[in-house]
């Protein structure tokens, strides 16, 4: 009798932890269950989730997530919370995520199109940049980056580069003589400040603060937005809205993740891109306008050259077209693509 009491309750405890380890593997397998039919997309990026760039990328995966009715999940990473440019890019083409954002001037090594979008003055206005993207110029460049394994989903405005310094007021090009100016790693932009006379100076992006802070350089370009929201006015005193360079952004996914998904699925992804595209565009010139504003209000002295001025900011950064629009660097004949699509000459935009 004593044998059967002690064993009963030891078998009793055997049967409970085994309903126990059931039910959760049962929980388990519901839940798998539950998440096999959701698909989950992670997207990573550099810029700050306060930014216009960032906000389109987060209204286009609310809106996917609208129209899939739950289905389909992205995950959005900003700040560069999972790499910088040139990681999450590589990260995206290789399959480690499923999308990924970056500048388009870090795109050069996949399609050296991109390139053509740099020139000085190429896009006059939004309205030339939104024509030439939306038209035969961006299908050509989303033809080019399927044959290196990505999917453009779209292209968030980035903005307008506007030339600003913490040295002396600048009008005309006359006036950057001899002024340390940081720019990116583009070749075409480096060359753009050479023919101003300024001496360029490539320094990363997570560096320019403390740069302008130590004198390491005296000014830079970038639009007013991210200027702002990088609270680089600490350290400025001028700005001179020039235009000289246009910078987009572009949303890609790994082709044979999106090749991957149903047809229903696909169309969802490219609509969510294209009313994202429409309603980033308006968020972005409105942020532009704000930060002017704003920089203005700090103390900024914002100068806006006069006609004749921008005629001569113009003309000085020409002989960057001659230098770069050459087969291999900025393909002429895509350039010219461009320029028929705007309607417009290169004798139209420096004369």
């Amino acid at each position: 009798m004593t044998i059967k009491k002690s064993v009963t309750p030891i078998i009793m405890i055997i049967i409970f932890l085994g309903l126990i380890l059931l039910g959760n593997l049962a929980l388990n397998s519901s839940a798998e269950s539950d998440n096999s039919d959701t698909i989950h997309l992670r997207l990573g990026q550099v810029k700050a989730a306060s930014h216009a760039v960032s906000l389109g990328i987060d209204k286009f995966a609310e809106l996917v997530e609208e129209k899939s009715d739950g289905e389909i999940i992205i995950e959005t990473f900003h700040d560069g919370l999972i790499g910088n440019d040139r990681e999450v890019i590589e990260s995206a083409q290789m399959g480690s995520i499923a999308m990924a954002s970056s500048s388009t001037p870090n795109m050069t090594s996949f399609t050296n199109y991109f390139t053509a979008w740099d020139l000085p003055y190429i896009f006059e206005t939004k309205e030339e940049v939104y024509t030439a993207i939306d038209g035969k110029p961006g299908e050509i460049v989303r033809d080019q980056m399927e044959n290196n394994g990505f999917k453009v989903i779209f292209f968030p405005d980035y903005g307008y580069r506007q030339i600003v310094n913490n040295v002396r007021p600048v009008k005309v090009p006359e006036d950057m003589s001899g002024l340390k100016i940081r720019t990116t790693n583009s070749k075409i932009e480096q060359a753009d400040f050479v023919e101003y006379g300024a001496n360029p100076t490539p320094v990363a992006w997570s560096e320019v603060f403390t740069a302008l802070q130590q004198g390491t350089v005296e000014g830079e370009g970038n639009s007013y937005s991210l200027l702002w929201d990088s609270k680089h006015q600490e350290v400025l005193d001028y700005a001179t809205e020039v235009n000289y360079n246009y910078s987009s952004d572009i949303v890609v996914m790994n082709l044979e993740k999106y090749n991957a998904l149903s047809e229903e699925h696909q169309q969802i992804i490219m609509e969510a891109g294209v009313e994202a595209t429409e309603w980033q565009r308006e968020i972005a010139n409105k942020n532009d306008d704000i930060a002017k504003q704003e920089f203005i209000d700090y103390g900024i002295e914002v100068y806006e050259p006069t006609e004749e001025e921008m005629k001569q900011w113009k003309q000085a950064s020409e002989p960057v077209w001659d230098q770069f629009v050459v087969e291999g660097i900025a393909e002429p004949e895509y350039v010219e693509i461009i320029l028929e699509t705007l309607g417009k000459t290169r004798e139209d935009i420096f004369e």
